[in-house]
């Protein structure tokens, strides 16, 4: 399972979305860096949920990152999250 599989599997697990899209823009960033570039270093994570319904950005930020700690400290250099419930991704359209 390559990254992106693994990082939608413990999404989708964990957060039941009612709408979830990775965007990987790493390719922007090749020979950013001196060591070898993962395909997967960096990202933007869409996901709307009920979960986050009553917590802070914060609060939903931490619950993101304590779920992908490992891929983050492994594999991610640059993670951007938006994340919604279902009212908030409708009125942001």
């Amino acid at each position: 399972m390559n990254l992106e599989e693994t990082i939608t599997k413990k999404i989708n697990n964990y957060f039941t979305p009612d709408f979830f899209r990775i965007v990987n823009f790493s390719d922007q960033h090749k020979n950013h860096y001196l060591e070898e570039n993962d395909d997967t270093s960096h990202i933007k994570l869409i996901i709307v949920s009920k979960y986050f319904q009553d917590l802070s950005k914060i609060e939903r930020e931490r619950k993101v990152h304590k779920l992908l700690s490992e891929e983050i400290t492994n594999h991610i250099h640059s993670i951007r999250l938006k994340l919604y419930t279902s009212e908030e991704f409708e009125l942001s359209k």
